[in-house]
């Protein structure tokens, strides 16, 4: 059902790093602010493949008037983040092997993998906007219902059932279990958005994507990491965020080097899409 991994390697590099602290329970800047401190999130991830601070602001500016209030629950804690998807969508019949192109390790023939890079959740939490978010979910789910048990989830495939949360000061929280419900529904209005890498054409619409469940968090890497710290467990009641539905409509292969693809994989990336879909936003291309 779900496979996925050259779009893994391809977005591996990009890592969470976030520093700062708050008190509050909710957004307390605008949602302009709110965005540009997201692209500065984005930028301290630290990998030369990551956007630029000035491609992804001015990417993400589309998005501002979709932006949602998004009410969870962390660990018991009611807070509001500010909240947007995004969908990628491929032709029938499109193989990851033709997209993520590796020279030094060419596919077996006629090896196919179907193109299937699901839907991201982007739920933040900032202060100001030139900082960095005081914390960030970013959960990959697809269609329907997502589980995340570390039981029946290949992390390495190329679609994967993961999150990723991250917490001040700089603990990185990855997903072990639980399960999301989704349904995405196009709202038929066009948007625009810079093409990724690997498409030489693609439509775009507004969509809603309806969320509904729970998942629970280990704690990987960070200044608690032996401390006894406990894990999170985020609740997601019933509500509608909005978002963006790319539908590729041409592809074209993107050339990527198993050395980089190593780096982010021992750099604990949060797999699958999740990262992609802002990578996307780095090559703005006239439709």
């Amino acid at each position: 059902m779900r496979n996925h991994l050259a779009a893994t390697a391809t977005c591996a590099c990009l890592l969470f790093s976030f520093s700062a602290c708050s008190d509050s329970t909710g957004p307390t800047v605008s949602r302009r602010d709110a965005l540009q401190s997201l692209a500065l999130g984005i930028a301290t991830f630290g990998d030369t493949g990551a956007p630029d601070v000035a491609d992804v602001s001015d990417a993400l500016s589309t998005i501002e008037p979709l932006l949602d209030q998004v009410n969870v629950s962390i660990n018991g804690t009611s807070r509001t983040m500010y909240g947007f998807a995004t969908r990628l969508t491929f032709p029938e019949g499109t193989c990851i092997e033709n997209i993520f192109v590796d020279p030094n390790f060419p596919p077996p023939p006629g090896e196919c993998t179907p193109a299937n890079f699901g839907a991201t959740l982007f739920l933040w939490e900032s202060h100001a906007a030139n900082q960095v978010p005081d914390r960030m979910l970013l959960v990959s789910v697809d269609e329907g219902t997502t589980d995340f048990s570390l039981e029946t989830t290949d992390p390495f495939s190329v679609f994967s059932a993961v999150a990723a949360y991250v917490e001040t000061p700089d603990n990185f929280y990855f997903s072990n279990a639980g399960t999301v419900t989704t349904h995405i529904t196009s709202t038929g209005q066009g948007c625009s958005v810079p093409l990724p890498p690997f498409a030489k054409s693609a439509t775009c619409n507004i969509a809603t994507f309806d969320e509904q469940g729970s998942i629970a968090f280990e704690l990987l890497t960070g200044a608690d990491v032996g401390s006894g710290a406990p894990d999170v467990t985020i609740a997601i009641p019933h509500q509608t965020l909005h978002g963006l539905w790319e539908q590729i409509t041409e592809t074209q292969p993107v050339s990527i080097t198993s050395s980089a693809a190593i780096r982010g994989l021992l750099r604990q990336p949060a797999r699958a899409p999740l990262l992609f879909s802002l990578g996307k936003f780095r090559t703005p291309t006239q439709r």
